[in-house]
């Protein structure tokens, strides 16, 4: 039972390096800071990306890239990137892995998704990566088992990456992004269902603060 309890343990630190980390030899693409495209990566993409950037300003001393693959169950995934030297240490690279279609979609091409769609997606995967930021690299091994293994857990992380993104002011490209996959007839009920599980909900969005509320101060008495 001991022994297979270590297998466990130790296949569930595996799939928290898989689930969160992209590892590399060398070093990420962009190395003035500023993002790289992949080959793909049209010009309305890039643009709504770069309008989404330009206000998360914590973000501008990572490297950074915008990849398009092929991805199995997602339409796009926030990865930080670092070299396995740096494992126990600080420094890290970004990466946003997009598809090519959206996922359940049938055939629609992700950069043919509306504007303020496009910017809504991108606000929420780069509300992921501030979400990271509190973490070292060792502490988003436990960050990626927990967030594969417990549901309450994803939860929480899917509406902070929304919150964070309606604090950095894109409030209403969330709500259109949320709209356009859960009303439109063409996106499937199971990945509608999925967002309804796991995000916040339209309602939630509108109603979400747009700015952090100072913790009032405990008085002594």
């Amino acid at each position: 039972m001991q022994h297979r309890n270590k297998i466990i343990a130790g296949a569930l630190v595996l799939a928290g390096f898989v689930a969160l980390f992209a590892f590399e030899d060398k070093a990420i693409r962009s190395k003035d800071n500023s993002p790289f495209f992949s080959p793909g990566i049209n010009q309305k993409m890039q643009n709504a990306f770069l309008d989404v950037w330009q206000h998360y300003t914590s973000l501008h001393r990572y490297s950074f890239e915008v990849i398009q693959k092929e991805l199995g169950s997602s339409t796009m995934e926030a990865r930080p990137v670092i070299d396995l030297s740096q494992v126990f240490g600080k420094k890290r690279g970004y990466r946003l892995n997009v598809a090519e279609k959206v996922m359940d979609s049938g055939d629609l091409d992700v950069g043919d998704l509306p504007y303020d769609v496009l910017k809504g997606w991108f606000a929420h995967e780069l509300g992921h990566i501030v979400d990271y930021e509190k973490h070292s690299n060792l502490g988003m091994i436990g960050f990626g088992i927990k967030y594969l293994i417990s549901d309450k857990f994803k939860r929480e992380r899917e509406h902070e990456a929304d919150s964070i993104a309606i604090r950095h002011g894109f409030k209403p490209e969330i709500i259109a992004a949320k709209k356009y996959i859960l009303e439109n007839d063409f996106i499937s009920p199971n990945y509608q269902n999925q967002i309804k599980k796991y995000y916040m909900s339209i309602s939630g969005a509108e109603l979400c603060p747009e700015e952090r509320k100072q913790a009032l101060p405990k008085l002594e008495l």
